[in-house]
């Protein structure tokens, strides 16, 4: 007799399972790393003030501005390892303190000058060096997990040979899993859309690497074996807490994204691609904002009860300052601004019209070339994966703009779905058949 299958418990609740399992595990983790001792940590990061003096605060390489590196946050990065035993683990964990002085532009020589007080004196010596300290709370800062233990070993140079070894090894599984379960085809749209947003300049920053190596290791897991469609959705979650506790607002919608548009790929779920599977990826979208708000929210309620600070209120006030219209070089950014300045840039160049014509015409091949309105409603899942960065921007409209040169790379994911909605939605075939003139019959 075959045995009867256990019940499973309710969603919700095994997704609250995973979320508490999740962030209990990432947060024992952080507190680990707190607890080592800073004095090579500090050793380390002696020669790695040099190196963020000598670089620059914004490097760009080839002098272009979407390929700008962001010494100032890895800085900040780099004083809080040097700042975590200050007090006991989980003071330090939930204050997250930095130093600096008022000209942000001197960060480097800041830690320069907190490291050298450090070796001259105890956690009180900073105070007399003129820096003032501050609380970064709002973040889970995660990344000091992995960034702690290498700066007791190495400097930051070391750390972003560490960071470009794990991430190449990390695409390179992608990669080959992508071939043996979605084929060749789909391989080469991730790779190719990874080199366009120059995925070679990411373990650079630590502050870049994080979301992609998160997406990554998320592919690989999507791709080790077939998901059902709920372990899908859990995994979503524990992605979603993972990047709120590691993440600084960089690329976060990768972590997301890459990973549910490799699930949609394999030859399984393209069988059963369509309006059902666009619900599915809707709900899997909930899933990990579930798990994104609520480890935010939880170091927020933490931190705040724990240092006595007004974190929450001081989280709230940032999220209205990224999500609200603000200013930027003087203007203030409602979507009336953001359209005309958009329109006003394109026209002193001469490209607003040529742009829209190019526009028009995709449309109209893209209309003439659609194989069918079943081939369309089945490749829809995979548009509203392409589409995840620009609903992302928009929601987010003042970061994304203010800080445009490392958010842009969030387009990796358009550029990975995009191509494989059309060649699943669209054949170029049919497109010339019926643009052809008809040959007249005797």
């Amino acid at each position: 007799m075959a045995q009867p299958q256990k019940a499973r418990l309710p969603f919700a609740l095994r997704a609250l399972a995973v979320f508490g399992v999740t962030l209990a595990l990432l947060f024992a983790l952080l507190l680990g790393a707190y607890a080592l001792p800073g004095g090579p940590v500090r050793a380390h990061l002696v020669p790695s003030a040099a190196t963020i003096v000598d670089e620059g605060l914004y490097p760009a390489f080839f002098g272009f501005k979407l390929f700008q590196m962001d010494n100032y946050t890895d800085t900040l990065m780099l004083m809080e390892a040097a700042t975590a035993d200050e007090t006991g683990p989980l003071a330090a964990m939930m204050t997250n303190t930095a130093y600096n002085v008022d000209n942000f532009e001197t960060l480097g020589e800041d830690l320069a000058a907190y490291l050298a007080a450090r070796q001259s004196g105890g956690p009180d010596a900073a105070a007399h060096t003129g820096l003032e300290p501050f609380s970064y709370a709002r973040y889970w800062h995660g990344y000091l997990i992995w960034l702690r233990p290498l700066l007791c070993l190495m400097p930051y140079t070391g750390v972003r040979v560490v960071q470009y070894i794990a991430l190449a090894a990390l695409l390179a599984a992608v990669l080959a899993l992508l071939r043996r379960r979605c084929g060749g085809r789909a391989a080469v749209w991730f790779a190719v859309s990874q080199a366009l947003v120059t995925v070679f300049f990411v373990p650079h920053q630590i502050q870049y690497f994080t979301c992609f190596a998160i997406a990554y290791a998320g592919c690989v897991w999507v791709l080790a074996r077939p998901r059902r469609s709920d372990v899908l959705c859990l995994g979503l979650v524990a992605l979603g807490a993972a990047t709120a506790f590691c993440d600084l607002l960089v690329t976060p919608v990768l972590t997301l994204g890459l990973p549910l548009a490799c699930w949609l790929l394999q030859p399984q779920q393209r069988l059963r691609a369509g309006g059902r599977q666009c619900a599915l990826c809707v709900g899997g979208c909930l899933c990990w904002g579930v798990g994104y708000g609520l480890c935010w929210a939880s170091k927020w309620v933490l931190a705040g009860l724990i240092t006595g600070q007004d974190v929450l209120g001081d989280a709230l006030r940032q999220v209205g300052v990224r999500t609200t219209a603000d200013t930027w070089h003087g203007m203030a950014l409602t979507w009336g601004n953001i359209f005309t300045f958009v329109y006003t840039t394109l026209q002193s160049r001469g490209l607003f019209w040529p742009l829209a014509v190019l526009a028009v015409a995709a449309l109209a091949l893209f209309a003439c070339s659609v194989r069918s309105r079943a081939a369309l409603a089945k490749a829809a899942p995979l548009a509203l994966a392409a589409a995840l960065p620009l609903a992302w921007y928009a929601a987010l409209r003042t970061h994304s703009i203010q800080h445009g040169w490392f958010t842009w790379r969030a387009l990796g994911l358009t550029l990975f779905a995009g191509p494989a909605f059309l060649y699943f939605a669209c054949d170029a075939r049919l497109a010339l058949r019926r643009l052809a003139p008809k040959r007249k019959t005797k």
